[in-house]
């Protein structure tokens, strides 16, 4: 297995734990917060989405984000360049509703964009640095970063549903 079939398959699983995840979540489920000062599973999930994003199409390949190239950001009603990145916690409170499939759709067609990018690098390329700004953050070193994201993030929801559902 090369490291590039790693990777996918680490991103293939996760999708599959996500899934199972949302399975059953209803609008209500997403805007739930175990706490004041905790994150509902609808915030974790579009933020998980949308720092995918920004990191291989916009960091990495200097392309605009899907989020905004294919119109997401409309669909949800929210804004272009904010993936939740410094959010307080009333910008977390008082993030929106929004239909799950719908994002479940955004994040497809934001691993499909990553996976087909991830087919193009080489083994070469994984030293490479995109930003000087950020000299720390080789390609490689992101693809560790949100593989590790998406499964901290995956898990978060989980954790919550269980919360959740004992609850009810």
């Amino acid at each position: 297995m090369t490291l590039n079939e790693f990777i996918e398959d680490a991103f293939n699983t996760e999708a599959e734990y996500l899934k199972d995840a949302l399975d059953g979540l209803t609008a209500d489920d997403l805007m739930w917060r175990a706490g004041p000062e905790s994150n509902p599973i609808g915030w974790i999930l579009w933020h998980m989405t949308r720092v995918e994003d920004m990191w291989f199409q916009f960091f990495i390949q200097r392309k605009t984000e899907l989020w905004e190239t294919e119109g997401w950001y409309e669909k949800f009603g929210l804004p272009t360049r904010d993936n939740g990145f410094d959010h307080t916690q009333e910008q977390v409170a008082n993030f929106p509703a929004y239909d799950l499939a719908e994002m479940v759709k955004y994040g497809e067609s934001v691993r499909a964009a990553t996976l087909s990018y991830l087919k193009t690098v080489t083994p070469e390329q994984m030293d490479e640095v995109p930003r000087e700004a950020r000299p720390e953050m080789s390609i490689g070193r992101i693809f560790r970063q949100v593989v590790g994201e998406v499964y901290q993030h995956q898990g978060h929801i989980a954790y919550l549903k269980g919360l959740l559902k004992d609850g009810k």
